[in-house]
């Protein structure tokens, strides 16, 4: 049995029974139902529940070569989707995303790969962006070379859609709006505004949810990905992200603001070859939630 679609000879209709039956025409039916009840057959990136699932016209489910993680990994890290050709998942704050090879602190990478050995899977891990380390929320990761060609395309040409909820400091002027800013990263690593004629273009939409009037709730939607982009594009607009150990308030420097308020919470793309598209959502923790108001 591998992995896969079925042939683009064989039309996807009927029920995932009927599907089943012609992609593996030699298995028994208790082991197409074991396949469902493993939560290994997907459609639209959800584990299908019964054999007896209705197809429409056009939809083409997709096997995984391992069942879904029903539990959070070491460090909390949580799989949320899997199959042979990415893994989506959501990092805690606290978590690195990848870092060298010398660094012996857990990193999501290194997680996923050391997990995926276990199982015996031969497609490595390969990071398509990452989060910052005291950020939390969604990454997408691929698996094999032409999984990380796509999505990276995607990334170049700003195709996916990234949504991220923080909480700033102040009541913003205006409740919705475009930053545009240069941004270069120093020689001390932290990264600043900076002249149209040095850096790099940074890009985001924004709109406030919420207010205090003392803090505020943000959506923004990012178009390019930058070192520190939004914590940096905020602070430079006067209203720092709450919890910004860098970029942020004295007393956030203390660590006295709590965590840092940033959460990715949305990522859509199209899966790199069945070209549907995905859309994965995580709502933002409930103690980033609770920072919007004043300790």
């Amino acid at each position: 049995m591998t992995n896969g679609s079925s042939p683009a000879s064989v039309p996807p209709s009927g029920t995932i029974f009927e599907w089943l039956r012609r992609r593996f025409p030699h298995a028994r039916k208790t082991t197409l139902r074991r396949l469902v009840s493993d939560g290994r057959v997907l459609l639209d990136g959800k584990p299908v529940r019964s054999l007896k699932e209705p197809l429409k016209p056009g939809e083409e489910p997709v096997i995984t070569s391992e069942k879904p993680a029903t539990q959070r990994l070491p460090e909390g890290l949580k799989i949320v989707y899997q199959d042979a050709d990415l893994v989506v998942v959501e990092k805690p704050a606290g978590l690195l995303t990848a870092t060298h090879e010398k660094e012996t602190r857990p990193t999501v990478l290194g997680l996923l790969e050391r997990l995926l050995e276990k199982r015996g899977a031969k497609q490595r891990v390969y990071l398509v962006h990452r989060l910052d380390k005291d950020a939390s929320g969604l990454l997408v990761l691929a698996r094999g070379i032409p999984a990380l060609g796509d999505l990276k395309r995607q990334f170049r040409t700003h195709s996916i859609v990234r949504e991220y909820e923080l909480i700033v400091h102040g009541k913003l002027k205006k409740p919705q709006g475009r930053l545009k800013n240069n941004l270069l990263e120093a020689a001390d690593r932290r990264v600043k505004t900076c002249s149209p004629t040095q850096g790099k273009p940074a890009i985001l939409d924004y709109v406030a949810l919420r207010s205090t009037g003392s803090r505020t709730w943000v959506r923004a939607r990012l178009y390019t990905g930058r070192k520190h982009q939004i914590r940096v594009q905020f602070a430079a607009l006067g209203y720092p992200v709450v919890g910004d150990a860098v970029y942020g308030t004295p007393a956030a420097k203390r660590g006295g603001e709590g965590r840092l308020a940033l959460h990715a919470v949305r990522l859509n793309f199209v899966h790199p070859r069945t070209k549907k598209t995905m859309d994965f959502k995580s709502p933002i923790p409930t103690e980033t939630a609770r920072q919007m108001k004043d300790k």
